[in-house]
């Protein structure tokens, strides 16, 4: 408060350049037409979806012209706490609840990759969702009415934009002179101030009417009059499914522990607060971030050993209940590159979980933009293994010959967005921890070019499935002894396929990775240090690697 009066979304730029120049206008865009008033043309009522007491629970919780230092300070988290962060596909809405506030504020809202946050205010892809919110709550827009933003793909980040006292009459606009000092965002490193006064939102959770509260605040925190009591602006966020949503870092609305769904796990602590049979995620290799898996398609031969024939981003997510067994498992992977001229197929195996325990009526798989398809595990097959793509070589054309024929492997050759492809499994009953291998599980390649599908390659000593064909074991440059639990290892003891823990430059075509990653041999070798342990972050010869 203030004392003073005063990537299925389009996305357009908002360029911010009075931040560089302040004789420079901004230019504004907007996520829908509005009246001269500053009113949207497009609102949907939310009201009943909104209970009435819910601007008295907000203000309970963030109590008017009380220091939030002295409220509760716990309420300001990092970006994760502030920012809406989706862990699913899913659909938002944003409705008006309140302003405590003197100002006539303009709120927009942008879209953007957690995992690579933005770090310029000109980066963001800001739309200005309500040109004016009312000063002290006026009549301007009710409690309630909200504008659909539409659908967002899971690994989205939402973030708000605040344009202090934004509105302005003169050709009923937001401001386009409007100072870079007065414009705030939910990510706090893009505020004027510094820190700690750079937080200007807190994210409030409401689990049980599938939404949560943004309160903002509207002054810059440096000025000696802001009161810091974050209800100057206030907005009703709803996310369906509710469960999309990352609340890790959210605190509630209410003071008063809840358990909605009855499941024992009380609503701030759970993830599916609405659904008694989950609670909980467990990511592989966090939350925002992917791993690597990258393959050399020759074995059981050497070849060119440059590490690149098939990489794919990956990221692993349980799903777990109350008793903390498993019951969903969604498999995220990119093809980010393709340097073979041969075939392969990718498929992941789950150790210890027997092909029958998948429920093939719900499992699917969506590969690029193509819909959703059932996912079915590879007969013959006593265990889950679980078929990707049976052709990667089909995924990655680049529509050019030799040697850009390879998908984005050959420095001089054009770069291709990566191919994704999503498995979401669900398993006919609960898995306990014990019952299925750790993240990765067991991806592996197997070529195309030969009758049958016997030649698979895996990570090092990961077992091939009842599909390997034996006999070539332990020939050429292969030392696999299957009594020893020996696999896939190289005779100096290197791997054809590799799991790199976060995000990875893979040599670039024709490069042997032990010339790229010089600490390679030795980390295979079983050399341990810091070096070798973090081979793939140290110790390169950059001039080798792909930039993307």
């Amino acid at each position: 408060m203030n004392n003073r009066l005063n990537f299925f979304y389009p996305i357009t730029v908002l360029t911010l350049s009075a931040l560089a120049s302040p004789c420079q206008a901004i230019t504004w865009q907007y996520f829908d037409t509005h009246a001269d008033n500053g009113v949207p043309k497009t609102l949907v009522d939310m009201s009943a979806e909104l209970p009435p007491t819910r601007v008295d629970d907000v203000l309970k919780r963030l109590p008017e012209r009380l220091n939030i230092k002295n409220n509760d300070p716990t309420l300001l988290t990092d970006n994760l706490g502030a920012n809406i962060q989706l862990l699913d596909d899913a659909e938002i809405s944003v409705a008006y609840v309140t302003s405590q506030a003197g100002y006539e504020n303009s709120l927009g809202f942008f879209a953007f990759d957690p995992s690579s946050m933005p770090k310029a205010v000109s980066a963001l892809n800001t739309k200005i969702l309500f040109p004016r919110l009312p000063a002290w709550s006026g009549p301007l827009i009710k409690f309630g009415q909200a504008v659909k933003l539409g659908k967002f793909k899971a690994g989205t980040g939402v973030g708000f934009t605040l344009a202090s006292n934004g509105w302005s009459w003169s050709g009923y606009q937001v401001n386009p002179n409007e100072p870079g000092s007065a414009i705030f965002q939910t990510i706090k490193e893009l505020n004027p101030e510094p820190a700690p006064f750079n937080a200007h939102t807190v994210l409030l959770s409401r689990p049980a009417d599938g939404i949560v509260v943004l309160g903002f605040e509207d002054m810059n925190r440096s000025d000696p009059s802001c009161d810091h009591d974050f209800n100057d602006a206030v907005i009703a966020i709803k996310v369906t499914p509710f469960s999309a949503i990352d609340r890790s870092q959210m605190s509630p609305l209410s003071k008063i522990v809840t358990d909605t769904d009855v499941d024992t796990v009380q609503d701030n602590l759970d993830a599916f607060p609405l659904d008694p049979t989950r609670a909980a995620r467990r990511f592989y290799p966090s939350a925002n971030g992917y791993g690597y898996l990258v393959f050399e398609d020759n074995w059981p031969k050497i070849g060119d050993f440059d590490m690149n024939d098939l990489a794919l981003s990956y990221r692993a997510v349980e799903t777990l209940n109350a008793k903390n067994q498993i019951t969903d498992l969604t498999l995220t992977y990119n093809i980010v590159a393709r340097g073979a001229q041969n075939d392969s197929a990718f498929a992941v195996h789950l150790p210890g979980v027997p092909r029958s325990a998948i429920d093939q009526t719900t499992s699917t798989l969506s590969v690029a933009s193509q819909p959703s398809v059932p996912l079915v595990p590879e007969s013959g097959q006593s265990e889950a293994v679980l078929i990707m793509t049976p052709s990667a070589l089909s995924l990655t054309p680049t529509g050019s010959g030799w040697p850009c024929g390879f998908f984005n492997t050959v420095t001089t050759c054009p770069r291709f967005a990566p191919v994704p492809l999503v498995a979401k499994i669900h398993f006919n009953q609960p898995l306990a921890r014990g019952q299925m291998a750790s993240a990765p599980y067991n991806p592996f390649i197997y070529a195309n070019r030969y009758a049958g599908r016997g030649i698979e390659v895996h990570l090092v000593d990961h077992p091939p499935t009842a599909k390997a064909d034996p006999k070539y074991f332990g020939t050429y440059d292969d030392t696999t002894t299957p009594s020893q639990g020996k696999y896939y290892r190289t005779t100096t003891n290197q791997a054809w396929g590799v799991d790199v823990p976060e995000a990875w430059l893979y040599p670039a075509e024709w490069n042997n990775i032990n010339n790229v990653y010089l600490s390679f041999p030795s980390w295979s070798a079983g050399i341990s240090n810091l070096t070798t342990t973090n081979w793939f972050v140290s110790n390169i010869n950059a001039k080798l690697i792909f930039k993307p």
